[in-house]
């Protein structure tokens, strides 16, 4: 929802376009000649002018490969005139055909925020889920712990875990769950993403420190969508998708993912005896105790379009999962009896209206409760496995758990977490010039923990809380269509409470801090964008840094907020010629000034959030497409960046503060140089009339990375992650105008041994095919 583009008069000529045959035709350019006025529909073919001046007007519809329609109208102030129209086709006029009118994504990506927006579109006939397409953004790089359902670290322009905030149709997804997460999430549920890098807009009412992601799913009226696709490692994924709108606004939408892998494939481990004693070295295995399968139903109803509401909809999110743990933070140890249950249910509410009681004034509210429950069974004792899967025997009299070897005590442990969130957003527009917002967010999250086995624990006499309070203003300055400016400021109050092992009691802590800053955008010409923003942002830590997972993140109640000093400042060039060649090429740089930046420590199994003094990012990221026609396309993009440690001092509870010998140096386990490239081929009418077959080859590449730090050791025995290259290849075949689909696709080419953070091995090379029926 962009809060800033409303109009203030209430005349408006408004319809849909579509094809003969029924078609929703997105990207059509609808014009109001003599006021050089005009939209572009959406994914549903609607569109809708607003403002006109009483009288009469010529409006004219075009569209690349259709007919083009004048129509004469004359219009009443205040009226509400509807008009539709069926495009005939024009397969012989195409290359006189002036495009006139920008794309949805090409309008958010002109922001004067550093943002890239990503249709889903091109991946909706492959296995791609939201993480594998946040995954070639630029900036962007998502390091996950192994196969389906492994956790996720997403890092943004070196950025990573929560500094980077995800969103959900504008609700906020921090406490949604592991089964409802970025690899759960299947593509052809999501009409696409908008990425904010650096300054993230106010009306999402986040504490983001170094950028957003929002999430948007598929908008569209009357339209099934089912798929299934089968692969390697046992994996099956299934996917159904719909809505139905009635004449009067009433809408039923919703989606039902179903997820399944053993995750059984092969990696390169050392094989160790009881004690830890490395026996075999680098030998190759399966993996035994992965197993991950989810379910998730997303369901809304209420209604659109109505003179009472825009949008007004009450959902429910269920969704759960059941998840093996093969290992922990590494590789040295394998586990064949842990377990980890998640549970969810979410209801929500949304509502958005503009011109509410006056012109020019829009609201939204995004609501949501949480209640997740979250199992850690950890209950097989006097037992230890090596990568082989087999037993091992223990020492006499010693019968430790697997992930709770230092105690020797077995776990059953249980969380229950809920959490409320609600953001509303006001905007008013005085005119074309001057408009403002205003937004409030809450999160109250609260968490009941206990375990079975240990029932007499202190620590589960006492529940933990954390309230968040985020207030925010903006306002928006467009000088001209070349030149927009926008001013904000942050407000974020955090309070937590949670149990003190010192104190054996409930101790409470409060931050207040306040942000501010500028994003401005100029057109040097109609296709050369310059962008420059900076924020004084601010990242208060989550419930599960605070007070860990009980599984392999250890809590830490001294966490302190993050902070930081954000600059972007970046080009972007888009332009067509002679109607068949499309360029584009964006280049951003960055540079963060970061203090108390939360970051992850590894010791053992084991895993703690801790507080880096003073950090800088200095960075540079760019990409470039092309596409001729229809036929072919080519792009690559590339990121680089420099994350330092630069505290002078650092204090220790042994020796207090002392000098910091790691200033300067990069901080470990986090890709500096990555990139990702594609290109594709597309045919139509392959074999039969109406169909198109679909070639795409994509690579990625990461430079090789130290986990720990560099300038420790000697570089024989440095902990480092290689130089990595993967190559995959899909094949698609659509027929009956994209009724009927069927993906094959190859990952990993090449069998290459790719890592991520401390290690940890992802899948080899692996085949997947995808049968999907869409009815638009």
């Amino acid at each position: 929802m962009n809060l800033f583009s409303q109009n203030f008069e209430n005349t408006r000529v408004s319809g849909e376009i579509l094809t003969v045959s029924g078609k929703a035709l997105e990207g059509v350019n609808v014009i109001l000649e003599g006021e050089n006025r005009g939209v572009v529909t959406n994914s549903n073919g609607f569109y809708s002018i607003n403002n006109i001046s009483s009288g009469k007007h010529t409006l004219k519809v075009s569209f690349l490969g259709f007919k083009t329609i004048q129509k004469e109208i004359d219009i009443k102030k205040g009226e509400q005139l509807t008009l539709n129209f069926k495009l005939e086709d024009a397969p012989f006029e195409m290359g006189s055909v002036k495009l006139e009118g920008k794309s949805a994504i090409r309008k958010i990506n002109e922001q004067s925020y550093a943002v890239t927006s990503v249709s889903a579109k091109e991946f909706y006939n492959t296995t791609s889920d939201a993480k594998q397409v946040l995954n070639r953004v630029p900036g962007v790089r998502i390091l996950q712990d192994g196969g389906l359902g492994s956790d996720l670290d997403f890092s943004l322009n070196g950025f990573s875990g929560d500094q980077v905030k995800f969103f959900l149709n504008g609700i906020p997804m921090d406490n949604f769950g592991s089964s409802f997460n970025l690899a759960s999430i299947p593509v052809n549920s999501i009409e696409r993403i908008d990425v904010y890098k650096g300054v993230v807009p106010v009306w999402l009412g986040t504490d983001a420190l170094g950028g957003a992601v929002n999430i948007i799913t598929n908008q569209k009226i009357d339209f099934l969508d089912a798929s299934y696709s089968v692969g390697s490692f046992n994996t099956h994924r299934a996917s159904v998708n719909g809505s139905f709108v009635k004449k009067n606004g009433f809408t039923v939408r919703g989606n039902l993912n179903y997820n399944y892998s053993d995750n059984d494939y092969d990696v390169i481990a050392d094989i160790r005896d009881y004690n830890g004693t490395v026996v075999e070295k680098g030998v190759e295995v399966r993996r035994f105790h992965d197993r991950y399968r989810s379910l998730t139903a997303n369901f809304e109803t209420g209604w659109v379009n109505t003179s009472f509401a825009d949008q007004l909809l009450v959902g429910i999110i269920a969704s759960g999962d059941d998840n093996q743990i093969q290992n922990g933070q590494t590789m040295n140890l394998p586990y064949g009896g842990v377990v980890r249950e998640s549970s969810s249910f979410i209801p929500t509410l949304k509502y958005t209206k503009r011109d509410l009681f006056l012109e020019g004034l829009d609201v939204s509210l995004n609501s949501a409760y949480s209640i997740i429950e979250q199992k850690t069974i950890d209950t097989l004792t006097g037992k230890k496995f090596n990568w082989y899967g087999e037993v091992l025997t223990p020492a006499e009299n010693e019968i430790p758990s697997e992930t709770d070897a230092e105690s020797g005590e077995r776990r059953l442990l249980t969380f229950d977490n809920t959490e409320f969130s609600t953001q509303f957003n006001t905007s008013y527009l005085f005119n074309n010039q001057h408009s403002v917002v205003l937004n409030y967010s809450l999160q109250n999250f609260k968490r009941e923990s206990g375990d079975e086995i240990n029932p007499d624990r202190l620590r589960y006499q006492f529940s933990s809380k954390v309230n968040k309070n985020i207030a925010g203003f903006a306002y928006k300055f467009d000088y001209d269509k070349k030149w927009s400016t926008t001013l904000f400021g942050k407000a974020y109050f955090l309070k937590v409470e949670s149990f003190n092992e010192d104190l054996e009691g409930t101790s409470t802590a409060n931050k207040d801090n306040y942000g501010y800053g500028i994003a401005s955008s100029y057109f040097i010409l109609p296709t050369l964008q310059v962008k420059a923003s900076f924020e004084r942002a601010y990242r208060l830590p989550t419930p599960t840094e605070i007070l860990g997972d009980g599984l392999n993140t250890q809590p830490n109640l001294a966490l302190k907020p993050e902070e930081s000093n954000n600059y972007n400042v970046g080009l972007n060039y888009n332009q067509t010629f002679n109607t068949i060649h499309q360029l584009g090429i964006e280049g951003n740089f960055i540079y963060r000034d970061s203090k108390n930046l939360i970051y992850e420590t590894v010791q053992g199994i084991e895993s703690t959030s801790r507080n880096l003094n003073k950090a800088r990012t200095v960075g540079v990221e760019g990409s470039v497409n092309y596409s001729w026609k229809e036929l072919f396309n080519i792009g690559a993009n590339v990121t680089y960046q420099n994350i330092t440690d630069q505290a002078d001092k650092i204090y220790s509870e042994f020796s207090g503060y002392q000098e910091n010998f790691l200033k300067g140096a990069r901080v470990p386990n986090k890709p500096y140089l990555f990139g990702n490239a594609t290109a594709g081929l597309r045919f139509k009418d392959v074999g039969v009339e109406n169909s198109q077959l679909q070639f795409t080859y994509r690579y990625n590449y990461v430079e090789e990375f130290f986990f720990s730090w560099a300038r420790f050791g000697s570089r024989d025995n440095k902990a480092i992650i290689p130089q990595q290259s993967s190559h995959d290849l899909e094949l698609v075949y659509s027929f009956q105008q994209n009724k009927y689909n069927i993906g094959i696709e190859c990952r990993n080419l090449t069998d290459a041994v790719l890592y991520d953070k401390f290690r940890l091995q992802k899948p080899g090379r692996a085949f997947y095919v995808k049968f999907r029926y869409a009815i638009n």
